[in-house]
């Protein structure tokens, strides 16, 4: 055999004794070359180790494999079986985290949709809005945090844009939300949005205030709504 063949005829054997993908039999062979490396003296076991990390395959039993099998204390077969378990007990673990992660970010984002029908108006309001109106709300929180807020009319239309709004958790399952708002029909006047809520069975329950944040009547409750 010619050194080409010698090397096709090793992948295969390779491939065919791990019974595996490809991607784990080049695993097994690049930690082949770092041992041929640190057999002849060329790479210290600090370098095997850098050698390892790059491959995210740092692991304390590789090493070991490795020393063994330069003091000739295992033969090439219990090396190359060592190695195997080793790399497929990694790739086993690793998946099982990024499952684990996957699934943890899916259960901590929730999205919450509901609406609120006004029930008081100050004299301030005009005929922009009436007793009964129907609010629709919208927010999705991600890792306890809000990510995405919408406030529309009964058409759908946004009426009111937040501006970094902020969720605090109380207790019994009570929340509050706080936002700088500006109210789209009129942009200029300094409005302040506050949501008195409480999660009950996957479900919203609360007030909205809408609070007028300009000039000497600062702080005048405007509208509120309950939900429905």
């Amino acid at each position: 055999m010619n050194k080409n063949s010698i090397r096709y005829f090793f992948i295969f054997f390779i491939l065919s004794l791990f019974n595996l993908n490809s991607a784990l039999a080049e695993k097994y062979l690049e930690v082949e070359k770092l041992y041929d490396l640190y057999s002849k003296n060329i790479l210290n076991i600090d370098q095997v180790s850098s050698g390892l990390d790059k491959m995210n395959l740092n692991n304390e039993n590789i090493i070991n494999l490795i020393s063994l099998r330069k003091k000739n204390i295992i033969s090439k077969n219990d090396f190359i079986d060592g190695v195997k378990k080793v790399i497929t007990n990694i790739d086993n673990v690793n998946n099982k985290i990024e499952q684990n992660i996957s699934h943890t970010h899916e259960s901590d984002i929730k999205k919450y949709e509901f609406q609120t029908e006004i029930t008081i108006i100050h004299n301030f309001i005009n005929s922009d809005f009436s007793y009964g109106e129907i609010w629709n709300h919208m927010f999705v929180i991600v890792d306890n945090k809000i990510t995405e807020i919408s406030f529309k009319d009964s058409e759908n239309i946004d009426l009111i844009k937040l501006n970094k709004p902020r969720i605090r958790y109380l207790k019994d399952n009570k929340f509050t939300i706080k936002s700088n708002a500006i109210y789209l029909a009129e942009p200029s006047v300094g409005i302040r949005y506050d949501f008195k809520g409480e999660f009950k069975k996957e479900k919203i329950v609360g007030e909205v205030i809408i609070t007028y944040t300009e000039s000497d009547s600062s702080g005048t409750v405007l509208l509120r709504a309950n939900t429905r």
